[in-house]
């Protein structure tokens, strides 16, 4: 015979996808009349832009473009110019469920780009770019509790971090930029606009999410044969629906630019060029509130031999959301060239991984960079190089770290040699980590109902007990209830702190 045990729950989430796709990109194009022809290439970009992503039943659709933009020498007066090209795509995941509500995290990374010139005018295309997809869901953690008389249950009380909502949503912003005096754009050889968490504040139902934007604009002027560089930084805030939460409640929120395109107008109340930008954010969000379980960890039974069934049960005990700076400085290296002009430094990409050891975080940022610069016969030359930065927190009681996101808050350089520049990088993080712990569960009770607990024939047991006994094992090994014994003998600790002579009752 089988107990009727009563299934629990506490609300956790779970991961229905993590995986990468990769996107090729081919393309054989032809520069319209309006671009110069082509003298020499200087940079080929591959920029995967993400305009939707949502579940519908059991898949994840995604659709997007991949831009590519080609910076070039035209073969006139030799100026620097730059032309764009849009693929678009569409992918779809499969999931393991049709969740009801998920948040989900869709990141696109180009891979690689490769640009051939096969006349003055025509150009041949091959690259790939990866899709990273993951979609968090509800995933409850099930224990198991008895409220019935025929067994003995020992029951330990657990903290636990909760899920108390999670939330995606997929918003558009536009900003107008003003120009302050500089020259107007023509043709933009670079744009790259991020978005860094400021404060997340929960109230019933709802997020309050404050950020700050940073546009980084490289472009070209009809005004002037220099390249010009701009940067732009603007606060952004957005309210988001999201069902359960409330004040108080902890946020692991992430907000990733999906796209961004820019024009250039005149302001209509001053006449000034401005920069407008548009662009496409992804707002995800899990919550937690700190809860308390009750988790039944034994069962005996008085009457019949009974044996409970054991199983491991890990989980969150608690979370931090944490926000940390670090400033790290890197070397580049040109190799066989020499720099008589830095034009501009940038910062293209910047990715995280994070690990633990010893009970702290270990997160290793990589950051590719772009120099434009004049080498010393007047050439504009383009290098991209990958930076590695470690950074190791302090961080108290961390078995995992769940998410880690990086920006680069800040960027200069100085030039130490002919062929060497030193990077001094601000990066800003933020993690959420986990502390984890481990409990052996009762998940089912099974009684043999034809061996019945043999009757005593006294009413009480002598029993000689050691200082550090339990009087749990003691009334298991003896079928008789915990809180007989503890009455018998006056005990007010389950855990014994002296050699005694215990009453153990039988009836």
């Amino acid at each position: 015979m089988e107990y009727n045990l009563t299934k629990q729950s506490a609300a956790a989430a779970g991961w229905l996808i993590d995986t990468v796709a990769e996107e090729p990109v081919d393309v054989d194009l032809t520069l319209p009349d309006y671009c110069p022809d082509i003298e020499r290439i200087l940079k080929c970009t591959l920029i995967p832009k993400v305009y939707m992503a949502n579940v519908s039943g059991d898949s994840l659709n995604i659709e997007g473009s991949a831009c590519i933009r080609v910076t070039y020498l035209d073969g006139g007066k030799g100026r620097l110019r730059s032309y764009e090209h849009t693929v678009p795509f569409s992918h779809s995941f499969s999931l393991k469920d049709s969740p009801e509500r998920c948040a989900v995290y869709v990141d696109a990374k180009p891979e690689y780009i490769n640009c051939r010139a096969l006349s003055p005018r025509k150009l041949s295309l091959h690259g790939a770019f990866s899709l990273y997809a993951r979609v968090a869901a509800e995933k409850p953690l099930e224990y198991f509790s008895y409220d019935g008389d025929d067994l003995q249950v020992r029951s330990e009380k657990a903290a636990i971090s909760a899920l108390s909502g999670l939330c995606c949503d997929i918003f558009s912003l536009q900003e107008d930029a003003p120009m302050n005096g500089k020259p107007a754009v023509s043709s933009v050889i670079s744009c790259r606009l991020t978005a860094r968490i400021t404060e997340l504040k929960a109230i019933r139902n709802k997020i309050m999410l404050t950020a700050e934007g940073r546009l980084e604009l490289m472009y070209l002027s009809d005004e002037s044969d220099d390249v010009q560089c701009m940067t732009y930084a603007f606060p952004l805030s957005h309210i988001t629906d999201c069902e359960g939460v409330e004040d108080g409640d902890l946020i692991d929120g992430r907000l990733d630019v999906l796209s961004c395109d820019i024009s250039v107008s005149d302001d209509a109340l001053g006449g000034a060029s401005v920069v407008g930008i548009e662009t496409k954010l992804c707002f995800n969000a899990l919550c937690w509130r700190q809860e308390e379980i009750t988790l039944m960890t034994d069962a005996f039974s008085t009457a019949t031999a009974a044996q409970p069934r054991l199983s491991p049960l890990t989980f969150c005990s608690r979370r931090q959301c944490l926000k940390f700076t670090d400033i790290a400085t890197e070397s580049l290296t040109l190799d066989g060239d020499t720099i008589a002009r830095v034009i501009h430094v940038r910062c293209e990409q910047l990715r995280v991984s994070a690990a633990v050891s010893g009970g702290a975080p270990l997160l290793s940022a990589k950051a590719q960079i772009v120099v434009l610069y004049e080498n010393a016969d007047g050439e504009l030359k383009t290098v991209t190089r990958d930076a590695d930065f470690d950074y190791n927190p302090s961080v108290d009681d961390c078995d995992s770290v769940e998410s880690a996101t990086a920006c680069a808050e800040s960027l200069s350089y100085r030039i130490l040699d002919e062929r060497t520049i030193e990077l001094r990088v601000e990066i800003g993080y933020r993690i959420t980590v986990c502390s984890k712990v481990s409990r052996t569960a009762v998940t089912a009770v099974t009684a043999d109902d034809d061996a019945p607990i043999r009757e005593q024939d006294s009413a009480l047991i002598l029993y000689y007990a050691d200082a550090g006994e339990q009087v749990w094992d003691i009334s298991k090994r003896f079928c008789s209830r915990p809180e007989d014994i503890m009455a018998e003998n006056a005990l007010e600790d389950d855990v014994l702190h002296g050699d005694i002579m215990l009453l153990i009752p039988t009836a």
